[in-house]
């Protein structure tokens, strides 16, 4: 009669269990990954956003370089100086009568040039994206601004001076804006 050796367990794991585990890693790994891309998603948002926003601080600074009689710092049109923030969301609406309005009374982008030399500012106002290749996934940035022009009281003036920066995010339209304040005293 032959003798049965004794029933041992074996150490380790069996296919079933590796299989469960390899499924349960996965799952957890996709979730991941798609944080992961909703995360980059997230950073190239904030980053157009800041540059947007540091192209209209560039022009508010050029802006307080003019004279405050220059002609480039004409009061706008009542649409754009009534409504210098856009409460009616004209400027996300592109192609339509609104929106076309609302950019026609808006001064536009301005190359300073002084004596032929680039005078401050940008040259270009374009930014490449997350891949960093030339002439793809790139954001252009478009710069106007509004001008209203006040008389405080008798010999003193306040200009104010809105910024708007026109941009393409994930297929959108988005818009920042920027103000800055100015005063004249005396009759100058």
């Amino acid at each position: 009669m032959l003798r049965r050796a004794p029933f041992r367990p074996r150490h380790g794991f069996t296919t079933i269990e590796s299989l469960i585990a390899s499924v349960v890693f996965l799952v957890g790994l996709a979730g991941l990954l798609g944080a992961l891309v909703q995360a980059r998603g997230a950073t190239g948002q904030a980053r157009r956003l800041m540059q947007a926003t540091d192209v209209a601080n560039d022009l508010a600074e050029q802006i307080q370089l003019w004279d405050f009689n220059d002609s480039r710092l004409a009061a706008n049109d009542a649409l754009c100086a009534d409504d210098p923030l856009d409460k009616g969301d004209k400027l996300l609406h592109p192609g339509t009568g609104d929106y076309n309005a609302y950019l026609a009374c808006m001064h536009g982008e301005l190359m300073l040039r002084l004596g032929g030399a680039q005078f401050g500012g940008l040259q270009r106002a374009a930014f490449k994206d997350e891949d960093k290749v030339e002439g793809r996934n790139e954001t252009v940035y478009q710069r106007y601004y509004i001008v209203r022009t006040q008389e405080v009281r008798e010999g003193v003036k306040r200009m104010q001076v809105w910024v708007k920066v026109l941009y393409m995010d994930a297929g959108e339209p988005r818009v920042v804006t920027t103000q800055t304040m100015r005063i004249q005293m005396g009759g100058v």
